[in-house]
């Protein structure tokens, strides 16, 4: 790897760091000013947590924008009505640095430990659409209204089992900034990142 090679790969690896800390400070604040109802809309979360991002000093020092259901443009769409159809992912955050852009994107479920609409949802429509490159590469985060963390998880993996998807079960991993935090390993994707922020605390 050249040093230029090198220098855009750690400003990226800094870049992303940078956006977890603001992901999960902006959870951190939602729950300890209770500015939250577990009854929430999905969107409702996201909504919260990008107010408390855009907010947080940090993302001006680290130079980084955000913004919330973010169009994934298809160059090869352009029939009348096109935009409308375009795919979203909740959250995006951007950073330009050495004339290049760099983002980092979110998408975002609901979950309940007894709810098996959501758990197979954040399968279909959040695993499925990472590793099908629908959405681009990115982070899961999912909003925990009911039950217990692992649990739910379980019943993620579960779901996955049924599917002789085994191989692509969530593990709970170590993370120096959050405690509920699981990794997924998929064929010709690699590792999906999970946050599951609890809001049943």
């Amino acid at each position: 790897m050249g040093l230029y090679s090198y220098i855009i790969a750690s400003v990226k690896k800094s870049f992303e760091n940078h956006c977890i800390i603001l992901l999960i400070e902006a959870y951190n604040s939602s729950i300890s000013e209770k500015k939250y109802s577990i009854d929430w809309a999905e969107n409702d979360f996201t909504e919260t947590l990008d107010q408390y991002i855009t907010n947080n000093k940090k993302r001006l020092k680290w130079k980084i924008s955000n913004n919330t259901e973010n169009h994934l443009h298809d160059e090869s769409r352009k029939e009348k009505g096109f935009a409308d159809k375009e795919k979203r992912i909740d959250m995006r955050m951007s950073h330009i640095r050495f004339q290049k852009d760099y983002h980092f994107y979110i998408e975002a479920k609901r979950l309940k430990e007894h709810d098996y609409a959501l758990k197979k949802r954040y399968i279909d429509t959040g695993i499925d659409n990472y590793i099908h490159s629908i959405y681009p590469k990115g982070i899961l985060i999912s909003y925990l209204q009911e039950g217990n963390v692992d649990n739910t998880i379980q019943g993620i993996n579960k779901i996955l089992k049924q599917s002789k998807r085994e191989s692509e079960s969530l593990f709970r991993k170590e993370h120096p900034i959050h405690n509920e935090y699981f990794e997924s390993d998929h064929i010709n994707y690699g590792i999906i990142q999970h946050f599951v922020l609890d809001y049943t605390v």
